[in-house]
C-alpha cells in the first residue's frame, strides 16, 4: 500500500488523468485502509502514540515499546518520511482508517442524496484552530500525567470505531456515531475541526520540501472551481492551498486536467480548435483534380 501510494504521488499527473478511474481507485484504496489496516490489523495511529514517544524521550528512549506492534511502527516511519515530501495528507487522506470510514460513509450519503453542507468560509476558518487547541491541551496534560492525557484522548473515536469495532459502552459508541453522522453532511467533519492527531501532524508538515499540487495563475482569480469543489475546503478563495488542512486527495489535480470542468483547460482547447480551423492553422486537403 505504501509503495502504491508513493507511486501515485510521484506520478500524479498520469494517475489522475482519468477522473472516473481515479475515483474508483481511491474508493478501493480507502476500503482496504478501513478493512485491512483498521478493522483487521488495528493499525490506527493516535495522538496517544505521540505523547508516549515524548514521554519516552524524556525518561529514556527505548525501541522495545515501539516495536511491539510492527505495523504501527512501519506506519509511523512512513508518516515521518511523508511529512517531508507531501505533508500530513499522505496519512490523513489515505492511510487513516477512521478518515477512510468518514469519507466512505459520506460517499454513501451522497449516493442517497443526503444534502451536503458547506460551512461559511468565516465560520470554517474559525473552526480550524479547535483541533490545535485540543492537541496543545492534551500535550500540556501529558507533561503532568500521561495517564490523565490518555483518558482525555478519548476525544479520538479511533479506539471505539476501529480497534473495538463499536463493541463498547454506549456513551463511547454514541459519540463515535455522532461524529460519523455529522460527517454525512459535512465531509470529514472530525478531521477538519476536532482531530488532535491531524493537528500534531500539520505542525511539522510545514517543513515539506516540495509543492506537488499544480496550480494555474487563474486559480482563485477569477476561477473558484477547485475552491468550491475541495472536499475539505482547504483552498482559499485566492487560490492558495492550505497545507495544514489539505488531505492530498488529489481532487484538485483531477480538475486541473479536466476538459469539461476546468475553465483554463477548456479555454486552451477552444484556442487550439480555432487555430486548427483557421486557414493557416492546419493543412487543408484539396480534392485531386480530375484528368
Amino acid at each position: 500500500m505504501l509503495a502504491v501510494l508513493t507511486g501515485v504521488f510521484f506520478f500524479q499527473t498520469y494517475a489522475v488523468r482519468n477522473a472516473r478511474g481515479f475515483y474508483i481507485f481511491r474508493i478501493v484504496f480507502l476500503t482496504v485502509t478501513l478493512v485491512f489496516l483498521g478493522w483487521y490489523a488495528n493499525a490506527q495511529l493516535s495522538v496517544v502514540n505521540l505523547m508516549a514517544l515524548f514521554g519516552s524521550l524524556v525518561s529514556g528512549f527505548s525501541w522495545q515499546a515501539f516495536l511491539l506492534d510492527p505495523l504501527t511502527f512501519i506506519l509511523w516511519f512512513a508518516v515521518a518520511a511523508a511529512l517531508l515530501f507531501w505533508g500530513r495528507g499522505a496519512y490523513c487522506g489515505w492511510l487513516c482508517p477512521f478518515g477512510a470510514l468518514q469519507e466512505l460513509t459520506n460517499q454513501i450519503a451522497r449516493k442517497l442524496r443526503i444534502p451536503q453542507w458547506t460551512l461559511p468560509w468565516g465560520l470554517h476558518e474559525r473552526l480550524w484552530p479547535v483541533k490545535y487547541m485540543i492537541f496543545l491541551g492534551l500535550f500540556g496534560v501529558s507533561l503532568m500525567s500521561v495517564e490523565q492525557a490518555e483518558h482525555l484522548a478519548e476525544i479520538e473515536p479511533f479506539k471505539t470505531a476501529i480497534i473495538l469495532k463499536f463493541i463498547r459502552a454506549w456513551p463511547f459508541v454514541a459519540y463515535a456515531v455522532a461524529l460519523l453522522v455529522a460527517g454525512l453532511f459535512v465531509e470529514r467533519f472530525y478531521c477538519r475541526y476536532l482531530c488532535p492527531l491531524g493537528a500534531a501532524l500539520a505542525i511539522p508538515a510545514r517543513m515539506r520540501m516540495f509543492d506537488w499540487l499544480k496550480r494555474y495563475h487563474e486559480c482563485g482569480n477569477p476561477c473558484q472551481t477547485c475552491a468550491i469543489q475541495c472536499p475539505v475546503q482547504a483552498i482559499h478563495r485566492t487560490g492558495e492551498i492550505n497545507p495544514n488542512e489539505c488531505i492530498n486527495c488529489l481532487h484538485c489535480q483531477v480538475l486541473y486536467q479536466s476538459e469539461t470542468v476546468c475553465p483554463v483547460v477548456i479555454k486552451k482547447m477552444k484556442s487550439r480548435a480555432r487555430l486548427a480551423a483557421s486557414p493557416g492553422g492546419a493543412p487543408i486537403h484539396q480534392p485531386a483534380a480530375k484528368v
